[in-house]
């Protein structure tokens, strides 16, 4: 797990200089090691040091320090946070020079021994123990088809200077970060942001309909734009290719992966016989590392699930001395889930570390959140996931494995009732539909009648929905009054038509690819790699494939990941009928402690963007009646004060 940097220098305005300051201000991504690499047409690349190199990775290879003031056609920075093979033999960029071919790379490949296998057979020789080198070989081998044996999370930059391409390419879910900028004279690709707005043409321009979308419902990341118009991401399961013989040539943007989900025609216990195997063989991958591995623990079905799987695998291979696991406590019990963390640590007997988030804390350690996280975030709940990997970094841990991304393939979240509904409906499955009918009256007292005429409606159309009283009829959601132009937030709102397709969209667009954003910000600020079994794609595509109610039944989600916990898990958590996750006492400090924090910010949010962005009044009534408990609360308040501090401090 690194940071990454590559640079195309059009006109040579960029100097090595500019290299290295954009490597530098990523450090904490990387503090293990720095390299960068300079190539122009007619030569062959060269690989320095940088002032933060190990010494013993200068004196193993022979690198030359970086030289002050050189320009270059094609520049690449690395921060390297060293996991697997600890030696100098891992310093990136790392160049095959019988190729021609050079990387920066981000993330873990868990597979790569089983492709190095592969290649070796195929007469291919290596010289360290990376999974570095392996990308390059593959590379060399089979272009970028490679990509589709690769299982894990990953960014990367290559330099093909045989052919005068360069490649860059983002995982299939977007699970490590990669952001790219054309300025006038430069091209940037980077892991973070902040590390384009170093380049000497970078200007800033605000995105007003992100900033809108963000501020009436909490979404980014649901597109390739970010906060700046000129700044965007590379969308997950793409690659960029760049022309290098052709001067300041347009990138091209190819996808590389679409989710195929694989349709099951088993059993359900079938099922989860096979969810609980490809689940196990996800953690076990991802317990590959030259450095101790530890986890996440919220006492949820999933972290604990995780938790567990890996003690049996550690205790299975004879390696076991207990896992380290982080998490967040609080002292107002109905935020704290410590008392089914306990249960799994008692379980596995793994070693805990408890932080406690606070008011206070969140008030001193806002500012380096924000400057982390490069955007504004949508709730607190972000904060709580920053204190694990502070507690993480504190502990002297380097990996983390946790339980992100199961919610988005496993119904975890509510709102998935509507689309179960219609699938069941536009399938024809009356059955299992009359089943969920009668769960739901017998739970909540009346007919699913919302469900059921919204499910029709979404299948036969305007037709029947003309025929329907106004309180049956679905809605296209608005924007918020208090937002000026409200009416101009474009988001595609409308219900999925199956479960099946509202899980890809909570998967591609919202919310997770915000997540894996937050939580790679989050642990990279603290020199930490975290590591999702979850997304694995053969577990994502198993899981999309399943019939729905394997999934959701009876209004009981992730119904197969319980059945396939079963006697793994504690069961009073496979019993867990509530969704917590990184929670924080966030209504709380609004009403109490906060109060005058919060009021101040927001304040001074309305005087600066009122009556363009804000309706000062709206906001100011719609806020006191939240604190005042006349509104159901909802982190409005939250986006509007994370805006005006994260753009104020540009």
């Amino acid at each position: 797990m690194c940071g990454i940097l590559a640079i195309v220098n059009n006109n040579r305005t960029c100097t090595s200089q500019h290299l290295e300051r954009a490597c530098s201000i990523i450090r904490h991504r990387g503090p293990d090691d720095e390299g960068f690499l300079m190539w122009s047409p007619g030569n062959d690349a060269e690989i320095y040091s940088g002032k933060d190199t190990a010494p013993s990775t200068k004196n193993h290879w022979e690198y030359n320090e970086l030289p002050p003031d050189e320009s270059f056609k094609v520049g690449f920075g690395h921060r390297r946070l060293s996991i697997l093979d600890l030696s100098p033999a891992g310093h990136q960029p790392m160049r095959l020079a019988q190729a021609g071919l050079s990387i920066t790379y981000n993330g873990e490949i868990y597979n790569y021994l089983e492709i190095k296998e592969e290649l070796e057979k195929l007469g291919h020789k290596f010289h360290s123990a990376s999974d570095t080198e392996v990308i390059l070989h593959a590379w060399e081998e089979w272009g970028h088809d490679c990509l589709n044996d690769f299982n894990g999370m990953f960014s990367f930059v290559i330099l093909d200077e045989k052919n005068k391409k360069l490649f860059a390419v983002r995982d299939r879910f977007g699970v490590k970060p990669l952001y790219y900028y054309k300025g006038q004279n430069t091209f940037y690709l980077a892991s973070e942001i902040k590390q384009i707005r170093t380049s000497p043409d970078y200007k800033f321009d605000l995105d007003q309909d992100v900033v809108r979308q963000f501020l009436a419902y909490g979404v980014t990341e649901h597109s390739a734009n970010t906060f700046d118009k000129n700044i965007k991401h590379l969308p997950g399961g793409h690659y960029l290719e760049i022309d290098l013989s052709v001067e300041n040539s347009e990138p091209q943007i190819v996808q590389w992966y679409t989710i195929h989900p694989q349709k099951w025609h088993g059993s359900f216990e079938d099922a989860a016989v096979k969810f609980k195997h490809l689940l196990t063989d996800a953690v076990k991958l991802r317990l590959r590392s030259d450095v101790k591995v530890g986890s996440c623990l919220s006492g949820g079905l999933d972290s604990s699930s995780i938790v567990c799987i890996a003690a049996d695998l550690l205790k299975a291979s004879g390696d076991y001395a207990g896992q380290e696991a982080v998490t967040a406590c609080f002292e107002d019990l109905q935020f704290d889930e410590w008392k089914f963390a306990k249960e799994v640590i008692d379980k596995t007997n793994a070693h805990p570390h408890r932080v406690f988030p606070s008011f206070q804390l969140l008030q001193e350690e806002l500012d380096a959140l924000l400057w982390h996280q490069d955007e504004p975030f949508s709730s607190t709940s972000m904060f709580s996931q920053w204190s694990v990997f502070k507690k993480t970094h504190e502990a002297g841990l380097k990996v983390m494995i946790d339980g992100q991304g199961a919610d988005e393939q496993l119904a975890g979240y509510g709102g998935n009732d509507l689309s179960l509904y219609a699938g069941l409906f536009k399938e024809g499955h009356w059955v299992e539909l009359l089943e969920e009918a009668k769960h739901y009256k017998k739970e909540k007292g009346s007919w699913p009648k919302g469900f059921i005429l919204g499910a029709l409606q979404l299948d036969l159309g305007k037709s029947f929905s003309n025929l329907l009283p106004a309180k049956y009829k679905l809605k296209k959601q608005s924007g918020p009054d208090w937002l000026i132009y409200a009416d101009q937030v474009v988001i595609d709102n409308e219900p999925a038509h199956s479960l099946r397709d509202n899980l890809i969209r909570q998967l591609q667009c919202a919310p997770l690819p915000a997540l894996l954003r937050y939580e790679d910000h989050n642990s990279m600020a603290w020199s930490v790699e975290s590591r999702t079994p979850f997304m694995d794609y053969r577990l994502v595509e198993f899981n999309l494939g399943l019939p729905e109610r394997f999934v959701l039944k009876n209004g009981l989600r992730k119904n197969i990941l319980r059945h396939a916990m079963h006697n793994i898990i504690p069961s009073s958590i496979g019993n867990r009928r509530d969704k917590m996750g990184f929670v924080t006492p966030e209504e709380m400090w609004l009403k109490g402690e906060g109060k005058e924090w919060f009021k101040d910010g927001i304040a001074k949010a309305c005087t600066q963007f009122g009556g363009h962005l804000l309706d000062a009044g709206k906001v100011n009534s719609y806020v006191n009646d939240i604190v005042d408990g006349r509104k159901q609360f909802d982190s409005m308040p939250w986006r509007i004060f994370s805006f005006h501090r994260w753009f104020n401090s540009l």
